[in-house]
C-alpha cells in the first residue's frame, strides 16, 4: 500500500537561524568575478569588481556540518534551483526530458516537486548541480533569521543529497567496455 503524500510532505516553512541541508534561500546574492579578472605576477587580483546576481539556492552542505555553535565548515553549499517556467535551456523545457530528470537519468540535475505549502507555493523546480557556490555561514545565519523559508523534508532531503554525491562521484574511463551486440565480445 503506498503511503499518502500527507504522510510524506515534501517542504516545511521554518524560520530562524536554524540552517539545514535542504533549506531554500530565495533570492540570494551569489557574487560573481569578471571574465577578464588581471592577476598580477605574484598571482593576486590587480583590482576587480564583482558582480552579484540573485539566485534562488538550496542548501547543500551536510545539517550535521552546519550545527550552531559547532559547525564544522565556515561556508555553507549551495546549488543553485530554478523553477521549471525560469529554465532558458529550451531542451530542459520537453516533457521527455524532465521526465528522465525525474527518473533521475540526468546526472546534473534533480527534480523537486511543487510546494503546495500557504504562502510558499511554487512550481517543480530543477536544482542545478552544475552551478555551485559558497557563502560564509555568519551571513546566511544572519539571512535565514530574517525571514520565513522552505526546507526539503525527509526523506527528499536524503534523496537530493544522494543525487548531488552521484553527480560528484562520477568517474570517466579513459577506454571503457566495448558494448555488447549480440556478438560473443
Amino acid at each position: 500500500m503506498a503511503a499518502s503524500t500527507q504522510e510524506y510532505p515534501w517542504f516545511g516553512v521554518v524560520d530562524g537561524d536554524d540552517i539545514q541541508q535542504g533549506d531554500i534561500f530565495e533570492r540570494c546574492p551569489v557574487f560573481r568575478p569578471p571574465d577578464a579578472l588581471v592577476v598580477t605576477a605574484e598571482g593576486k587580483p590587480a583590482s576587480a569588481d564583482f558582480t552579484w546576481e540573485e539566485r534562488d539556492l538550496i542548501v547543500m552542505s551536510q545539517s550535521c556540518d552546519l550545527d550552531k555553535g559547532h559547525e564544522k565548515l565556515e561556508e555553507v553549499v549551495f546549488c543553485a534551483v530554478w523553477g521549471r517556467s525560469e529554465m532558458t535551456d529550451p531542451k530542459m523545457a520537453r516533457v521527455e526530458i524532465l521526465e528522465e530528470a525525474r527518473k533521475g537519468r540526468l546526472p546534473n540535475v534533480h527534480l523537486i516537486a511543487a510546494s503546495t505549502c500557504v504562502g510558499f507555493e511554487r512550481e517543480v523546480r530543477i536544482v542545478d548541480f552544475r552551478t555551485v557556490y559558497t557563502l560564509p555561514v555568519k551571513y546566511v545565519r544572519n539571512r535565514a533569521a530574517l525571514s520565513k523559508r522552505l526546507r526539503l523534508l525527509p526523506p527528499y532531503r536524503e534523496h537530493l543529497s544522494q543525487s548531488f554525491a552521484r553527480f560528484f562521484m562520477r568517474v570517466g574511463l579513459p577506454i571503457d567496455i566495448p558494448p555488447f551486440t549480440g556478438k560473443k565480445n
